[in-house]
């Protein structure tokens, strides 16, 4: 049989879907449409095949969106260039988003995660992962979306690894590039994760929120040494190498397990965040807990746990770029913890065992930006974003989780 095709929020996820299903069940492309220019999408034997030499790109989209999932798929290149779309939204008669590329060029991109319509590259590949993309052969892609994180391996390595909070829901697309492109997919199913979390009486419902409103410093409490201002949309720190006392300013909000996004410009000094920390009254610390470094050095973006073991995950590759603003990412999960610094992992820790919480008053498990004492410090924080997951059941309990979070450590 031939099938042919020519042609600051809240968000709460539940499907109707459960287990794995096959995007393409019975060789037929009911409930998909193409967005673009009208090449020719064929399936048989269970084969999907794209093919086109139009000017611009085209994609063979669902009518349904999806937001947590896991995607299988093996592909296929004949000639060209593709790319699987996923959370994608349509506009101007093309998909705009989340991409994880299909290149077989020398370049060897295969697997990397592509913005499309927009920001362009948001993570390529890195070196020792680019030869996982066989050329002329069956390729084995896996993609991971929960909450914010954004996951893929091509033939078991993993390619992307990534945290973004533009989207959390979209189409999924199959890419015919611009120019002669032949693609071929086969072996298609996904696994939509919040509808098998909501058959057993959950749902998750993912709040995203800024932590600093780029006018004041409201919902924080400064405590400590150094000075704490906002000057130009961004939080500005400022130590005196004579202090004798660590400058916190503590976010009033208690979080666990939540991404965080901010940007950051060091001038001088040693800086940082402490998350999940508890403040020390009368202690020229002030505080217990991990922070991630913001500094001028190449472990800028490692873990440190101030009043434990000290470092628990130290980068020795510099990332940080100096005088300019740098974007952080940082994702917890239970004990794990990963940290981006400018679109690059640079920690991936398990921070088990957790520290023993010794205060019984102040700030027990808040977020802290520090100001390093005995040191000259002047830094800038700004776009303070956050997303917290909260998991609710039948029976009106609820948690602080990420549903299927455990497939992004397969």
């Amino acid at each position: 049989m031939i099938s042919t095709i020519l042609c600051t929020f809240a968000v709460s996820v539940t499907h109707s879907l459960s287990g794995s299903a096959p995007l393409f069940p019975n060789d037929t492309l009911e409930g998909w449409h193409i967005v673009g220019p009208e090449v020719a999408f064929t399936i048989e034997d269970g084969v999907l095949t794209g093919e086109g030499k139009e000017r611009s790109n085209s994609f063979l989209t669902s009518d349904r969106t999806y937001s947590d999932f896991v995607l299988t798929v093996d592909v296929k290149v004949i000639r060209g260039n593709s790319g699987i779309q996923i959370r994608s939204q349509e506009g101007g008669n093309r998909l705009i988003g989340y991409q994880i590329e299909i290149d077989p060029s020398e370049r060897a991109w295969s697997g990397g995660l592509y913005d499309e319509g927009r920001r362009a590259w948001l993570q390529p590949p890195t070196e020792d992962v680019r030869d996982a993309f066989q050329l002329g052969e069956w390729n084995t892609y896996v993609i991971t979306c929960i909450g914010p994180r954004i996951k893929a391996t091509v033939n078991g390595k993993a390619t992307t690894n990534y945290m973004d909070f533009m989207d959390l829901n979209g189409h999924i697309g199959f890419q015919v590039h611009s120019g002669d492109c032949k693609v071929m997919w086969r072996n298609a199913t996904i696994k939509d994760i919040p509808a098998i979390a909501f058959q057993d009486g959950n749902k998750v419902t993912y709040d995203t929120s800024m932590l600093f409103n780029g006018k004041n410093l409201e919902g924080m409490t400064n405590v400590g040494g150094g000075d704490w201002t906002v000057e130009n949309g961004a939080i500005l720190g400022k130590q005196l190498v004579t202090d004798e006392v660590t400058g916190l300013l503590w976010i009033n909000k208690p979080f666990n397990n939540f991404g965080l996004k901010l940007k950051y410009k060091i001038d001088e000094g040693n800086s940082g965040f402490f998350f999940r920390a508890e403040q020390i009254p009368n202690d020229n610390t002030g505080v217990r807990g991990i922070q991630v470094e913001v500094d001028r050095l190449p472990d800028c973006g490692g873990l440190y746990e101030s009043g434990g073991r000290g470092w628990v995950s130290k980068p020795t590759v510099q990332h940080s770029k100096y005088d300019e603003w740098n974007e952080m990412m940082l994702f917890t999960n239970g004990n794990q913890v990963q940290v981006w610094l400018n679109g690059t992992l640079v920690s991936d820790a398990n921070t088990f065992p957790v520290m023993e919480k010794r205060a019984t008053e102040g700030f027990l498990n808040n977020f802290a930006f520090q100001l390093h004492k005995r040191q000259a410090v002047t830094v800038r924080f700004k776009d303070v974003e956050i997303m917290s997951p909260t998991i609710s059941s039948d029976d009106s309990r609820t948690r602080n989780g990420w549903l299927g979070a455990g497939y992004l450590n397969q």
